[in-house]
């Protein structure tokens, strides 16, 4: 079961990747973030969930049509 999900990189760039059940515990988890290689700068970040309530009409879009080519952890 696969679902997009909005992040945010530590560069503040929002973009949508897919997350999977039970995922929590693969060895790139590091603190609150994952490792995913962000689509707009394409370097490795620690990404956090972005709070979708924040976010505008336009940013949610682009976010997600921004997807991660990656899921690390």
């Amino acid at each position: 079961m696969e679902q997009r999900t909005v992040v945010r990189c530590a560069e503040g760039h929002l973009f949508s990747t897919t997350t999977f059940p039970m995922q929590n515990l693969g060895p790139g988890r590091l603190g609150p973030g994952r490792l995913i290689r962000c689509p707009q700068c394409g370097r490795l970040r620690s990404s956090v969930l972005a709070d979708v309530r924040e976010l505008s009409t336009a940013q949610l879009a682009q976010a997600m049509r921004l997807e991660a080519a990656e899921f690390l952890a």
